[in-house]
């Protein structure tokens, strides 16, 4: 491309200002999980950006389905969160998050954007850019209210639809649920004729109406009695006419090229109405009635929530969602933020099979993950908000137990199990001390600051069993091990007679002798905080607008999180480092 054309992107000022969100450790709060012990489903209360930055080592290029309902930006605050943000701070909310997320998904993942028509645009000129417009699939519209009372003025007009955008991350990898692509629709009326002897030869077959059939079989004289005194009795005729669908039909007629090799046919069966007649020597499976073709009920059904039913093609029209009556759905209250779940449902089932992975980083009052979780997916749910305990948390709990029977649960058949895991962020690892100097936060014992290093540095926390400087590794030969203590030539000395000729150490700790790094070049020493500046934002607890979740305590002896088996008084590792020192439980990541 001739180098005086630019790229076509959305700008807006502090676009360009890189942020560089911390990896956080995340940590188990096993008061709060619930269910499966072995159960891989996550619950997050943190901002969302440090959240999204804490999945990206170990689920990037893992998730296959992300679902986001983000805040419209309509300027109404609502009881559980601000929906109006001036609007190049929204774009710059949305643009950080966007980013992470694309990592996050699998190359034949999709990602859903739910919002109305606030900020509906600029977001699509931000997917564009970061997700390309190849990957572009659909918008779909979905309609919410329903038109009535005074909502419309004399300046525009009422306001029914929501947007959804569906991107992929390589278009070429991914492919729609073909067998999900239809809604259930009502009973065609125009199938109403139903074989009396279907096993006879065709030229024996005798038919006549479905009304008639069964109100001859409830003792009626005919059709307009059994209505007039059976309520249900068009329920009992669609019933009848799904459970008979390879007997029961319609005709229609022929045109074009069919009708013309078959002309002479047609006219033959016109003057025979009672009998069945085919075109001799025909390619085609037609068969003929009073001059129609004969349409069987069986090619109108589709397999929808694992019933065969009467289904329509999917479009990017959806107006047979329900959105009323959803206060109850979940069991908690969350006016003017609740999204159905037959609506999730329908985003998941078109794109992901069980046992996929689900994202919401905006959960809301957790309607995402309960489905997911109903659906037999695994889920990873955000939230920054205190609702990640007052619903989300509940909600999920209800999920698990098989209490909650409301949204798609008889649909689904859901009857409970499963669980799931609630985490936290760990606080910041720097910390500034009263001379405005970075230090290691002293909130953190040694076997999260040995987690956190790891993350840092890239490798993965996994403490071995019986060697003390393996606490995690980047390679199968390429190893990290972090201390407080001081680092001198004997330590150094005395892990590299540990060391098989194939391994390679870097060792992060707060203070080493000089020459230590001269000793061997499998052995690289890093200090902290030296090795930290730079490379991120510390302290940050909050990359939304008004919100700060975590309190830091005063008391440096008690940890702001710490897992249960992490006990409050252990203290740094000892630098006289020994073969038989035992290692600290494995942390979570």
């Amino acid at each position: 491309m001739n180098s005086k054309y630019k790229k076509l992107e959305l700008c807006w000022p502090g676009k360009d200002i890189e942020v560089k969100p911390e990896p956080r450790v995340l940590i188990e709060d096993p008061e709060k999980s619930y269910g499966e012990a072995d159960t891989e489903n996550m619950l997050i209360h943190a901002d969302n950006l440090l959240a999204l930055k804490a999945l990206e080592q170990n689920f990037s290029g893992r998730i296959k389905c992300i679902y986001i309902d983000p805040p419209f930006n309509t300027g109404s605050a609502f009881e559980y969160y601000d929906d109006g943000i001036e609007h190049t701070m929204w774009l710059d909310l949305m643009n950080k998050r966007l980013n992470i997320l694309h990592k996050l998904l699998a190359p034949e993942g999709v990602i859903f954007i739910h919002l109305d028509d606030n900020e509906a645009a600029y977001c699509k000129l931000l997917l564009d850019e970061i997700f390309g417009r190849t990957n572009y699939i659909n918008q779909i519209i979905n309609a919410t209210n329903k038109p009535f009372g005074f909502k419309s003025t004399a300046t525009n007009l009422f306001k029914q639809a929501n947007h959804i955008f569906l991107y992929s991350k390589d278009r070429t990898k991914f492919e729609l649920n073909s067998n999900k692509l239809f809604i259930e629709k009502g009973y065609d009326t125009q199938y109403k004729y139903v074989f009396l002897n279907p096993d006879e030869p065709e030229e024996n077959r005798k038919w006549d109406t479905i009304q008639n059939v069964l109100s001859s079989r409830k003792g009626y004289k005919n059709a307009k009695e059994a209505k007039a005194k059976e309520k249900d009795f068009d329920f009992e005729i669609a019933m009848f006419a799904i459970e008979n669908a390879e007997n029961v039909f319609r005709t229609a007629s022929v045109s074009g090229g069919a009708y013309l090799k078959r002309k002479e046919t047609i006219f033959k069966s016109k003057g025979i109405k009672d009998k069945i007649i085919r075109h001799p020597n025909d390619d085609m499976d037609y068969m003929f009635i009073g001059g129609e073709r004969v349409l069987f009920y069986k090619e109108r059904l589709k397999e929808i929530d694992g019933e065969l039913l009467p289904g329509d093609l999917l479009t990017d029209i959806w107006t047979d969602i329900s959105v009323e009556g959803l206060a109850s759905e979940g069991g908690i209250d969350f006016p003017k933020g609740k999204k159905p779940e037959k609506l999730i449902e329908r985003c998941i089932d078109i794109t992901t099979k069980k046992g996929d992975i689900i994202l919401d980083s905006f959960l809301g009052s957790g309607t995402t993950a309960a489905v997911a979780h109903k659906m037999g997916r695994k889920w990873i749910g955000i939230e920054l908000g205190d609702h990640a305990n007052t619903h989300c948390l509940p909600r999920l709990k209800t999920v698990c137990d098989g209490d909650d029977q409301s949204g798609i649960s008889k649909a689904v058949k859901w009857a409970g199990g499963g669980g799931f895991k609630f985490y936290n962020l760990a606080p910041s690892l720097l910390n500034r001390d009263k001379y405005n100097q970075w230090v290691i936060n002293p909130n953190y014992n040694a076997n999260l600051l040995g987690a956190a290093m790891a993350r840092h540095e890239g490798f993965t926390f996994s403490p071995d069993e019986s060697v003390v400087w393996k606490q995690g590794f980047a390679t199968e030969n390429h190893f990290i091990f972090t201390t407080t203590n001081t680092i001198t030539p004997d330590v150094v000395e005395q892990i590299l007679s540990e060391m098989k000729p194939d391994e390679s150490l870097r060792i992060c700790c707060t203070a080493f002798i000089d020459g230590c790094n001269e000793i061997s070049n499998r052995i690289e020493i890093k200090k902290i905080p030296e090795v930290l500046l730079g490379k991120c934002e510390f302290g940050k607890e909050d990359y939304c607008t008004d919100t700060n979740i975590i309190n830091m305590p005063a008391d440096p002896d008690k940890p702001a999180f710490t897992p249960s088996y992490v006990k409050p008084d252990v203290k740094p590792e000892p630098a006289n480092i020994k073969k038989d020192t035992p290692t600290q439980t494995k942390l979570l990541f």
